[in-house]
């Protein structure tokens, strides 16, 4: 018996303007704001998508230039 090889899929890289933002920068900014909003308990998923979006406008401001 034979098995028929199934070929593997091609892998496409990211776009260079949809390319992320390293997890160590979201996650000391949204530590920052953390601390800035005086420690409050049950905010780390806003922290970090505030993080995330302000991070992410950032690097698309300064690509733009």
């Amino acid at each position: 018996m034979s098995r028929a090889s199934t070929p593997a899929k091609p892998t496409t890289p990211a776009p260079a303007a949809k390319a992320t933002i390293p997890t160590e920068k979201i996650a000391t900014r949204a530590y920052e704001k953390w601390c800035k909003r005086g420690q409050p308990e049950g905010t780390c998923v806003q922290n970090w998508l505030e993080a995330e979006k302000e991070l992410t406008t950032e690097r698309s401001m300064s690509t733009k230039k």
